[in-house]
């Protein structure tokens, strides 16, 4: 197996976790499933909950940290989030008062030899962000629920080899769908959810700027399918330098997909 992966674990409104290694550094990206699939999903890949280095928050949001409090039980594993979402968490969870490594928006820290810089995103709420991560000459980028790209985010994710990006919903599919109406201008909303449009358009950005690897993530089940939200970025990358896409599905990925350099054009179903 590759020195260097990423490996969607979940991805989509019923849950969020995805793990990011390099080198020996393992960092799990939202803890939004029970801990019992984690330690499954770490476990085919040879790993447990002790070979993680961190796990990083972004937000709190049931989908993004459900198996969080029995993580916390389970394992003295560091914990970082931002200081909206941990004061929204340690109102809900005594567990996390004295566990999380809190930090604002925009702040630069280590795990272990992995540089990390988070970027707030525009979602409703305490205070989400996203994450570039670069180890060994290799840059990774982590942005989803954001209802739009803004310019920080942005210059950040600019230059990264590979961006797990959100491509969430079909604006046709979401307006002709079942969610009421209030609902429907949430996910639409500058505080809501990533578009396929939306993010093709900035795909296209990120692939003239180096990326080499883009993988569509938090596809809603009611409002998406894979094959339009691959079909729309696909679309939008024709001409520019080569770059694969993959749609990451609701469970496991079928196998890691390679970080950095190194990293190998490979294909995964959606």
């Amino acid at each position: 197996m590759a020195e260097r992966y990423y490996y969607s674990i979940a991805s989509g409104s019923s849950g969020n976790c995805g793990l990011y290694m390099a080198e020996g550094t393992a960092i799990l990206i939202d803890a939004g499933v029970s801990l019992r699939r984690i330690t499954t999903a770490l476990g085919a890949l040879g790993l447990g909950l002790d070979s993680l280095s961190a796990v990083l928050l972004t937000h709190e949001h049931i989908d993004h940290v459900k198996g969080l409090p029995m993580l916390l039980k389970k394992s003295r594993v560091p914990v970082f989030a931002s200081r909206g979402t941990a004061e929204a968490l340690e109102q809900k969870e005594p567990l996390c008062a004295d566990r999380l490594n809190v930090f604002d928006s925009g702040a630069r820290f280590w795990v272990r030899d992995v540089d990390v810089a988070s970027f707030a995103t525009p979602h409703d709420a305490a205070e989400s962000v996203g994450y570039c991560f670069a180890q060994g000459g290799s840059r990774f980028g982590f942005a989803t629920d954001l209802g739009f790209v803004p310019r920080d985010a942005a210059e950040l994710l600019r230059g990264c080899e590979t961006v797990v990006l959100e491509s969430n919903h079909d604006p046709h599919m979401l307006q002709a769908g079942p969610y009421p109406y209030p609902l429907k201008m949430r996910v639409a909303g500058p505080s809501g959810h990533l578009s396929n449009p939306d993010c093709a358009v900035f795909a296209a950005d990120l692939v003239k700027n180096g990326a080499r690897t883009i993988i569509l993530a938090h596809l809603s089940e009611k409002n998406n399918m894979p094959a339009l939200a691959l079909q729309q970025t696909r679309a939008a990358l024709r001409g520019l330098p080569a770059c694969e896409v993959i749609a990451a599905p609701r469970g496991c990925m079928e196998q890691p997909v390679p970080l950095g350099e190194e990293e190998t054009l490979c294909s995964l179903s959606g």
